[in-house]
């Protein structure tokens, strides 16, 4: 369980990375501020699962090699991306309450990103 809940952290990481030079690649000033409030939130929402989850579990062994996690050339897939992986694996990032909430809002971040990159111009 441990292992998927420090890859959780290591993708969150990969995603505000890959937003970040998507941030500061696009044409679009929405594309630049949805980014921005991803990129901005998800470092937070990041380190607070990996607090919880340690409180829990011990120390975690973060991966060496980063993961990837979305095109940047594709804004809208960084967030996307990881929201399937999160649904995909949030049964094994712990299933205590706390750490189903913190993820439950890396979710609300990720859809929410979606929405703004597909819709708003």
């Amino acid at each position: 369980m441990s292992e998927k809940c420090a890859e959780l952290v290591a993708r969150c990481f990969q995603a505000r990375t890959e937003a970040h030079f998507a941030h500061l690649m696009t044409n679009s000033y929405a594309e630049h501020k949805a980014l921005n409030d991803f990129y901005d939130e998800i470092l937070g929402l990041a380190d607070d699962y990996a607090e919880a989850a340690q409180g829990r579990y011990g120390i975690l062994k973060y991966p060496v090699a980063p993961v990837r996690v979305g095109d940047r050339s594709k804004p809208v897939s960084v967030p996307t991306e990881l929201r399937a992986w999160v649904d995909a694996h949030r049964k094994d990032c712990g299933e205590a309450s706390e750490l189903q909430n913190l993820i439950d809002e890396v979710l609300h971040l990720c859809d929410a990103t979606i929405y703004k990159l597909r819709f708003l111009s």
